[in-house]
C-alpha cells in the first residue's frame, strides 16, 4: 500500500478510501473481479466433469489433477471472502484493503463526512446544483436555435442533483430542510456491518482451518460443515453489492459487472487432451521427487547447530 497517511485532512482519507477500493494492487475492486472469474471458470469446470461419460469405473478423469484445482479453488475462494470482509485499520504497516476496514473508516470519519464533503470532496461536483443548472439555462439561451451543440462538462448539474438526494436518504433528511452540515445516520453503517456478519461463519472457518492450524479443542463449533458452489455464489453477491453501496458513497466508484468480459477465448484447447506425452516421462518426475523425500527424515541432532 502506498504512503498515503490516514491521519490528516479529510481529502487523504477520502484519497486512501478511493486507493484501497479500486488502484491498490490488492484493491477491493480487483479482488471481487478475481473472485467472480474463478466462480465461473471453476464453475464450468464442474461442469466439464458431469458431462464426462461414465465407463464402467466410473468418470475416465484423472483424480489428482482434479483434486488439486478443486483445493485450490476452494481455498483461494473462501480466503477471498476473508479478505474482504475482515475489519481492520486500513493504513500503516498492517493496513488492508478490506470492505470491512474501508467501512470501519468511513464510520470513524462520520463526524467530518457532511454532505458537503460528500458532494464535493468525494464525488468532485459542484455543491450548489440550482446554481449551476441556472448557468446551464443561459448557456442554452446563448445558443443558435434549431443548431445541436454540445454542453459543457461544467454545466452538467444533475449528477450533483442526484448527489443530493441520495445524501438525503442516507443522513434521513429531505431537500427541503437539508444543510451542508448533514451526516449520514449511523443506522446506515449499522447495516453495512449486518450485512458483512453473514460472512462471519466463512471467516472463522478460514482462521481456524486455513489461515491457522487450529487445534481440535480450538476448531470445534467454528468449522463449516459445508459450503458448495451455492453458497461461494451467494457470498460473492453479498460482497458484491456491499461494495457496490460503499463504493459508490465513499468514493464515487461502483463496481459495475464484477465478472471481467473475456479478451481471449477462455475455452481454447478444451477439446484437447490434456497430456498426449509419454506418460513415463511422468513416472520419472514423480519418482526422482519420491526419493528426494524419502531422505528428509534422515537428520541428525548435531546438524541443528553445525559449528558446534
Amino acid at each position: 500500500m502506498t504512503a498515503i497517511r490516514q491521519k490528516g485532512t479529510m481529502r487523504q482519507r477520502i484519497e486512501l478510501w478511493k486507493h484501497i477500493f479500486e488502484t491498490d494492487d490488492n484493491a477491493i475492486s480487483k479482488a471481487l473481479s478475481e473472485l467472480a472469474w474463478n466462480f465461473a471458470a471453476f464453475s464450468c469446470i464442474v461442469e466439464m466433469v458431469r458431462a464426462a461419460p461414465n465407463e464402467g469405473a466410473g468418470k475416465q478423469l484423472n483424480g489428482m489433477i482434479l483434486d488439486m484445482i478443486a483445493s485450490g479453488y476452494w481455498s483461494n475462494t473462501m480466503q477471498g471472502v476473508r479478505r474482504l470482509a475482515e475489519r481492520g485499520a486500513i493504513n500503516g504497516p498492517r493496513g488492508v484493503c478490506s470492505l470491512g476496514g474501508l467501512i470501519q473508516d468511513t464510520r470513524a470519519a462520520r463526524g467530518k463526512l457532511t454532505r458537503r464533503v460528500f458532494v464535493e470532496e468525494i464525488a468532485g461536483l459542484a455543491y450548489d446544483y440550482k446554481e449551476v443548472q441556472e448557468q446551464y439555462l443561459q448557456y442554452l439561451l446563448r445558443q443558435s436555435v434549431g443548431v445541436a451543440h454540445w454542453v459543457p462538462r461544467e454545466y452538467h448539474y444533475e449528477p450533483s442533483k442526484q448527489r443530493h438526494a441520495l445524501f438525503d436518504w442516507l443522513s434521513g433528511t429531505s431537500s427541503d430542510i437539508s444543510t451542508p452540515d448533514d451526516l449520514i445516520r449511523e443506522k446506515v453503517f449499522d447495516a453495512l456491518e449486518q450485512r458483512l456478519t453473514r460472512l462471519e461463519d466463512v471467516v472463522e472457518h478460514v482462521n481456524v482451518q486455513i489461515a491457522h492450524a487450529a487445534t481440535e479443542a480450538s476448531r470445534r463449533g467454528r468449522v463449516l460443515d459445508q459450503w458448495g458452489l451455492d453458497d461461494a455464489k451467494a457470498a460473492l453477491k453479498e460482497l458484491s453489492q456491499i461494495a457496490e453501496l460503499a463504493g459508490n458513497w465513499f468514493c464515487y466508484s461502483g463496481i459495475g459487472t464484477v465478472l471481467p468480459t473475456p479478451q481471449f477465448n477462455q475455452f481454447e484447447h478444451l477439446n484437447q487432451p490434456l497430456f498426449a506425452g509419454d506418460m513415463a516421462r511422468l513416472q520419472e518426475v514423480w519418482d526422482a521427487i519420491a526419493a528426494e523425500v524419502s531422505n528428509w527424515h534422515n537428520v541428525e541432532p548435531s546438524d541443528l547447530l553445525p559449528n558446534e
